[in-house]
């Protein structure tokens, strides 16, 4: 038989556990106002943050593997987004860290899924998942993928968030939040 002062415990700690939050994570973020890159298309060919693609552009920029269901999740989503606004300046940029260690295996899962997927938005490949802090060492704080990075049409990042997977609220707060920046009406 449990005793009166256990009990009390017991109790003492659900409340605690319950009304207490949780030391929250920090978000993903971007240490200086710009995104910095080198990397490499799907060809091989070099693409940096000053690629003139970019100017002028508002970029949703999408850390992603795919190894990561819930970055395979979001996919359509920014098919969609792509097709529906990029002439109005949206550039979907997904860069991809896949576990294959060799350039060429790493493009080729890409290749595929580009394919299978239908992607009409620029692929990158960010190396292995061990180059992540080389390929981007301004973004901190990432515990896992998806990350979303927005930037605006000067270049400057004003978001940098953890994605977690399509969800109809998630998708629809992104596209107002892009069709602000791309200075549209929906």
């Amino acid at each position: 038989m449990r005793s009166l002062a256990i009990d009390r415990l017991l109790v003492a700690a659900l409340v605690l556990a319950w009304c207490v939050p949780p030391v929250a994570a920090k978000d993903p973020s971007v240490e200086g106002e710009r995104l910095e890159f080198r990397l490499h298309d799907l060809d091989g060919n070099p693409v940096g943050s000053d690629d003139p693609r970019f100017e002028g552009r508002v970029l949703l920029v999408d850390l992603w593997g795919s190894w990561c269901p819930p970055c395979i999740t979001e996919i359509p989503t920014f098919v969609d987004l792509q097709a529906r606004y990029g002439e109005a300046g949206l550039l979907v940029v997904a860069i991809a860290f896949e576990g294959a260690e060799e350039p060429d295996e790493r493009r080729a899962i890409l290749r595929r899924i580009v394919e299978k997927q239908e992607i009409n938005y620029l692929v990158l490949d960010g190396g292995s998942t061990d180059d992540f802090e080389a390929a981007l060492p301004a973004v901190e704080n990432v515990r896992g993928f998806p990350v979303e990075i927005l930037v605006d049409r000067t270049g400057r990042v004003v978001d940098c968030r953890n994605g977690y997977g399509y969800k109809k609220r998630w998708a629809r707060k992104l596209e107002r939040e892009l069709v602000e920046l791309l200075g549209t009406a929906d």
